[in-house]
């Protein structure tokens, strides 16, 4: 069973055979200390033994990003300890870590486009989000760039693969439909009705989060990480409050911590039935679609007058959370184990023998474990693919609350949707259990300063791991790096298309979490 979401790749010796005997983790701490005590500085001939160390470790890779100056690669060797490895970039570039994790290329890419730092040996360099419309190209670098060329349709770059290897009839999809899903192209080789390959393109959707973050306030930091993901705003500010408290060395206290599990379990049931009515209605399956549209609507009313919105956004901040009415969250997690008891038991009854709904979903868009570790992606999807993977086992708000995590080993639409049935049900258990604890005192909000330092923070969201680096400085937020599960999950959704029929892109893109809002950043 995998036991990390994160991409764990081997790969062939590297250039140094004495160097790669060193394990990857031994390679970053053999660099020089710096103020920060899990980030070292290496010099380039080490950053390269680093990645051919990669090539046969499995060493747990978050990303890689850039500030500038530097560039840092983030891993998790020990549960959710945080182990970072820094280059200074030399007249612009750096050694590629895609080489060895897959998924880095995403990041690669867009650290190019933003500040024109050159991943050297990288496997893809095509554009993931400047098309030659923005007003300046490589925005964040020293000296920006001039405005880009293209003034009419931004037109698909396919890979040299796509380029050599592609026969059939072209095709593509998005991001102009009419349908609900965020803009993604996703552009196909057909043989009949049958896809036998895809690419997409993205970018449509990016807003430039990394300069909004630079220099900003702490609280319009922390406002502006809840609008990177619709559906997963609690996890992305409780994963960015907890990287601040940690740059401060301060920790909320332990009744805070669990009204945050209360919004990220509510967070994952609300998400989790949108993602399953979503499914049922792609799958023909109107009633089923339906009631899990009016079981989630059902938790809305009752959670708004008390958590104060019926978006779970701006309730964690840093230091604590801002609820409405926080003294009646335990008679809200009651009320909602009591709609879980009258109304999940006869929902999972109607997913399970409505007809014709297993089978449309069954054998469609797998996604095994081999692709899983290549792609370097966890939560829902790669627990349903065999994965044993979910990081609430290792956060202490979780300490009594998490059990298990329910899990299929098929990796098929229908094991993905069973995982996310089971996963409302825990969600709900959670809930039941967290009521008798919670309303005792208002919560409330410690004073934070901010003092010069960095911190990680962490969160098991609906689609699975969030994590936020943050660098303060001068009592503001100097800089963001935020890992979504969003970059795996592309990866996943183009190794998933080929062999399957167009008619079910729908199901397949559903039901893997694809986001182009979080992964165009």
């Amino acid at each position: 069973m995998l036991r990390s979401g994160f991409d764990r790749i081997s790969g062939a010796a590297g250039h140094d055979v004495g160097s790669i005997l060193m394990d990857a983790e031994a390679h970053i701490r053999a660099g020089a200390e710096t103020e920060t005590p899990w980030r070292y500085r290496l010099d380039e001939l080490a950053w390269r033994d680093l990645v051919d160390g990669l090539k046969q470790s499995h060493l747990p890779f978050v990303g890689v990003w850039c500030d500038g100056v530097d560039v840092h690669a983030l891993f998790l060797p020990h549960g959710v300890q945080p182990l970072a490895a820094t280059l200074a970039l030399e007249d612009g570039r750096y050694p590629a870590l895609s080489p060895a994790r897959a998924v880095s290329s995403l990041y690669e890419r867009m650290i190019f486009d933003l500040y024109g730092a050159e991943a050297m040996w990288a496997t893809d360099v095509r554009p993931l989000v400047d098309h030659e419309v923005w007003s300046n190209t490589t925005p964040l670098a020293a000296s920006p760039g001039p405005a880009g060329g293209h003034k009419g349709m931004i037109a698909f770059q396919p890979s040299d693969a796509w380029a050599a290897e592609t026969v059939g009839v072209m095709t593509g999809i998005g991001p102009a439909t009419g349908a609900r899903e965020t803009p993604l192209h996703t552009a196909l080789v057909l043989d009949g009705e049958t896809i036998t390959r895809a690419e997409t393109l993205s970018g449509y959707a990016h807003r430039g989060f990394t300069q909004r973050w630079k220099n900003s306030r702490v609280d319009d930091a922390c406002r502006l990480s809840g609008r990177v993901v619709a559906g997963c705003s609690a996890a992305h500010q409780v994963a960015f409050c907890q990287a601040v408290e940690a740059a401060c060395g301060e920790t909320i206290g332990h009744e805070v911590a669990q009204l945050r599990v209360v919004l990220l379990e509510l967070e994952r049931c609300l998400q989790h039935l949108y993602t399953l009515g979503g499914l049922a209605r792609e799958a023909g399956a109107l009633l089923v679609s339906s009631r899990c549209m009016w079981f989630r609507e059902q938790i809305l009313t009752e959670t708004a007058p008390v958590i104060g919105s019926r978006l779970l956004m701006d309730h964690c901040v840093p230091g604590g959370v801002n609820l409405r009415a926080a003294t009646e969250i335990g008679t809200l997690c009651t009320r909602i184990a009591e709609l879980g008891e009258e109304i999940y038991p006869t929902l999972v009854e109607l997913w399970q023998g409505y007809p014709g709904l297993a089978g449309r979903m069954a054998g469609v868009g797998v996604v095994n474990s081999i692709v899983l570790e290549q792609v370097g992606l966890d939560g829902p999807v790669a627990r349903a693919g065999g994965g044993d993977c979910d990081c609430r086992r290792d956060l202490r708000m979780y300490d009594g609350l998490w059990r298990f995590t329910a899990g299929r080993h098929d990796g098929s639409v229908e094991d993905r949707a069973a995982v996310l049935l089971d996963e409302i049900g825990e969600s709900l258990r959670m809930l039941t259990e967290l009521a008798p604890r919670l309303g005792l005192t208002a919560g409330g909000r410690i004073d934070l300063t901010y003092p010069d330092g960095e911190g990680v923070g962490i969160a098991e969201g609906p689609w699975g791991t969030i994590l936020y680096w943050v660098r303060l400085q001068n009592g503001r937020v100097e800089q963001v790096f935020m890992r979504d599960p969003s970059a795996s999950a592309l990866l996943a959704y183009e190794a998933a298309l080929p062999g399957e029929a167009v008619a079910d892109i729908g199901l397949i893109r559903a039901s893997l979490g694809v986001n182009a809002a979080a992964l165009d950043g």
